[in-house]
């Protein structure tokens, strides 16, 4: 489905709601089924645990807010999951020195300078200028 006409579809359900739910579910379905195999299993398990919510729900608004609790508690696994990824894929953060940030360095054993003399100082900056 392309295109989707809301005064066409509220249209349908005041006229003929039982026509509508069939739409409603014949589009679902359509969609489920153009999806790729391997992430229709996890839709089927999100549409029927949204058509067991709208079962129980004693009103459509409460309906609504159930099915957007599941919503964003699906978005904070999927921001859980990003932020470990980002973890895993960033270089180890800098040391705070002061005011300074510093790179940590490996091999100091082989340097006869001191380390603040290896340490690469990173000038802080904002907005491009750079800061006193």
């Amino acid at each position: 489905m392309t295109h989707f006409d809301f005064k066409e579809w509220a249209d349908l359900y005041q006229v003929d709601p039982v026509a509508f739910e069939q739409r409603r579910e014949a589009v679902l379905e359509g969609y489920v089924a153009s999806v790729d195999p391997e992430h229709r299993l996890a839709l089927e398990q999100t549409l029927f645990k949204i058509r067991m919510i709208r079962q129980r729900s004693k009103s459509p608004l409460q309906s609504a807010m159930e099915s957007s609790k599941l919503m964003w508690e699906s978005f904070g696994k999927l921001r859980e999951q990003v932020q470990k990824l980002e973890q895993e894929l960033s270089p180890a953060p800098l040391k705070q020195n002061g005011l300074r940030l510093v790179d940590q360095v490996d091999r100091l054993t082989d340097r006869a300078e001191p380390v603040a003399n290896v340490a690469r100082v990173i000038p802080f900056t904002a907005s491009g200028k750079r800061a006193h």
